[in-house]
């Protein structure tokens, strides 16, 4: 039985038709986290959650990580997992529903005062989304409630409202297209939204959110092409056990080419004032607030104004886009893993050496990943 154990749906992680840079990102945390293993001489195991029994986890200190997992399987998995006798499983089911549901985390925010998207939302239970299957079935069955709903929450639809569901935004390289400024293109979104989202996370129901012009970065056009590419200029902020430990990139990253890559890199530099001021200015306020000891928050940048936080997640949506972040991540939760296994504990440079032993270069010299203190 290990000390650590690691649960995964490897069968979810690694589906024929999962997105394959999801995969790699899987892969590449199996393999960070085996490495620490190595480098600690930690007894870590990484264990399937669908194939649990009783020598995967009694006594061993759990965490569920990777992939995102619907409310309902995570719940299951935790409930599994706890029978089995282990000393503790991480995290739990509310902690993790506290932060991945908009409409739980959403109140919160306003409450403590941090700036956030106006949103409406709006239920929508299994047997209305099964019927949704075209823009004309919400016009039946939603229309007059989602206009209801953006007047209570004084939106303004026809301003532009951006659709996303509860529990998750619809993934696309341009999240941007689920968006609409007149009744015909808000009904066609809802549609897409609840279609894809049915087959993914949970649809749960609709946030209706605010049109925000948001800054975005702009990059070099590559080779033979005419337009300049534009990212986001957005950031992941990771909290755990109640302190902040980084800032990282999150947009495209990786999966640039080398040219455009070293560009965001530059632009990354030059704006780290700007983050570093903004995740100081927003985390009093953050750590604060009635949310779970470990999570992740992304703030955006308002062009024109200041940062807004779009959203949060649990602490295993942490630092992916940026490898030296996931490294980062790795290192730290797994030194707090090790501590609640009876391990020594580890000191903050001996978490930064373990991720850039992971990573293979020190993760203060990414421009991509923004640490605020000596020691979180």
């Amino acid at each position: 039985m290990p000390r650590i154990a690691l649960i995964s749906d490897l069968d979810r992680a690694f589906d024929p038709h999962a997105d394959p840079r999801n995969v790699a990102m899987i892969k590449r945390r199996h393999a960070f986290w085996t490495e620490l293993a190595r480098l600690q001489g930690w007894d870590i195991a990484i264990r399937h959650a669908n194939a649990l029994d009783a020598g995967d986890v009694r006594g061993s200190v759990c965490w569920i990580d990777l992939p995102m997992l619907p409310r309902e399987r995570y719940r299951t998995v935790f409930d599994r997992a706890f029978a089995l006798l282990p000393a503790c499983v991480l995290d739990p089911p509310d902690d993790v529903e506290r932060v991945l549901g908009l409409d739980r985390s959403y109140p919160v925010l306003v409450r403590a005062g941090i700036p956030t998207p106006r949103t409406a939302f709006l239920p929508v239970d299994d047997a209305c989304a099964a019927a949704i299957d075209s823009p004309a079935a919400v016009r039946n069955l939603l229309t007059e409630t989602i206009y209801n709903a953006l007047f209570d929450a004084e939106i303004e639809p026809h301003e532009g409202i951006f659709i996303r569901g509860f529990y998750t935004s619809t993934k696309s390289t341009n999240p941007e297209h689920y968006f609409g400024s007149n009744q015909a293109d808000i009904e066609a979104t809802v549609f897409e939204v609840i279609r894809r989202l049915r087959v993914s996370l949970d649809v749960g129901g609709l946030a209706l959110r605010e049109h925000l012009e948001l800054e975005r970065i702009e990059l070099p056009a590559l080779p033979g092409a005419r337009d300049a590419v534009r990212v986001p200029f957005e950031v992941r902020l990771t909290v755990l056990c109640g302190r902040v430990l980084m800032a990282s990139y999150h947009g495209p990253f990786e999966v640039l080419a080398d040219e455009p890559r070293r560009a965001l890199e530059s632009a990354l530099a030059d704006r780290r004032e700007i983050v570093v001021d903004a995740v100081r200015s927003l985390a009093p306020a953050l750590l604060g607030a009635d949310f779970p000891p470990s999570y992740v928050a992304d703030l955006a940048f308002v062009r024109g104004g200041g940062p807004v936080v779009l959203e949060l997640n649990p602490l295993y949506a942490a630092g992916y886009n940026v490898p030296a972040a996931h490294a980062l991540i790795v290192a730290a939760r797994g030194a707090d893993l090790a501590r609640r296994a009876g391990y020594a504990a580890s000191t903050w440079p001996e978490i930064l050496d373990s991720a850039a032993e992971l990573v293979g270069e020190p993760v203060e010299q990414s421009s991509a990943v923004w640490l605020l203190d000596d020691d979180p």
